[in-house]
């Protein structure tokens, strides 16, 4: 269906790009009286590009509707213009881990949601000091244009990254058996469902957030994009949560921490997949096997590297562990 004038459009993007559709909106005409545009986001498909336009095209003009990937990719376009290679390649490295915050309204952006968002990576702290450069950069960018109120532009330095960086390795808390027989108790709530495919499958928040259903199999689901190249890989579904799996449908971050949180006060996101790694450690599950189902990188063991790990093994392991 032909779009009204003024409305924007969407369009695919040439070469492999992980977001090929664009949002395309009226920037005025050329000299000639051709339109120009500007772009407004970048989405993995042309169902999720139409839905952002449509989204837009309710109330364009509402501050409230932005979000942090809005600011972000505006503020990226800017950089480019100016900025060295290097500089880019840090905020495209930075993108990856911010992906789980994309969607919070920059009206909803607090102290406690980014302590909460900083205390759930797991990564080092060059990564992290990386990741705070580029969101301070995106912030600054945004109370500039005023899409963010000017209270905000030092939120970043309420964030404890400090003490997060030296007592990361040791924060993350299993969930213990009785709250995990505790929350089968509960599945008629579709949230508590979602918790517990996040804890027998240990994956990240933004690998099943962007799971298509293209990707979800009867006793599996592939993660097809992930941070590293070790975390693209086949998830075994353990026959208790296959049902649950068919029908996931991951929330947007803020939303997913808020409920989060209501259902398991004390644990962060991070704390299913550290419940999952610990059960099968306790299962004396070999080593190989939790990094191929989990996703960690190999690091010096080179035999990991040469080492096939079949959908049947991963499946009898995780059929294996007790609730």
């Amino acid at each position: 269906m032909k779009r009204a004038n003024g409305t924007g459009t969407i369009c695919k993007l040439q070469g492999n790009r992980r977001k090929p559709w664009a949002v395309k909106l009226p920037n005025g005409f050329s000299e000639k009286g051709n339109c120009k545009y500007k772009y407004l986001s970048y989405h993995r498909t042309k169902r999720e590009a139409e839905r952002a336009l449509a989204v837009y095209n309710e109330d364009p003009y509402v501050i409230s509707r932005l979000t942090l990937k809005n600011a972000y990719d505006e503020y990226y376009a800017e950089q480019e213009k100016t900025k060295a290679p290097k500089t880019l390649h840090n905020h495209r490295a930075a993108i990856k881990h911010l992906e789980p915050i994309w969607d919070v309204k920059l009206t909803d952006i607090d102290r406690v949601m980014l302590q909460r968002f900083f205390s759930g990576l797991d990564t080092t702290p060059s990564v992290i000091n990386n990741i705070r450069r580029t969101l301070q950069g995106v912030i600054n960018y945004a109370v500039k244009l005023g899409m963010m109120p000017s209270s905000k532009i030092n939120i970043l330095k309420a964030v404890d990254l400090s003490t997060e960086n030296e007592n990361r390795k040791n924060e993350h808390k299993v969930i213990s058996k009785e709250v995990r027989e505790a929350l089968w108790k509960r599945t008629d709530d579709e949230m508590v469902r979602i918790i517990l495919v996040y804890i027998y499958t240990g994956c990240r928040y933004v690998e099943l957030y962007n799971l298509l259903p293209e990707n979800i199999h009867e006793d599996h689901i592939d993660i097809i994009q992930a941070k590293t190249a070790a975390g693209v890989r086949v998830v075994p579904l353990a026959d208790r949560i296959r049902a649950f799996a068919r029908d996931i449908n991951v929330p947007g971050y803020s939303t997913f921490l808020r409920r989060f949180q209501e259902i398991l006060p004390g644990y962060t996101p991070h704390d299913t997949r550290h419940t999952l790694i610990s059960m099968l450690a306790e299962n004396e599950t070999d080593p190989r096997i939790i990094k191929s189902i989990v996703g960690h990188s190999s690091g010096r063991d080179i035999t990991d590297v040469y080492t096939h790990i079949s959908l049947e093994v991963k499946l009898n392991v995780v059929n294996s562990l007790t609730i």
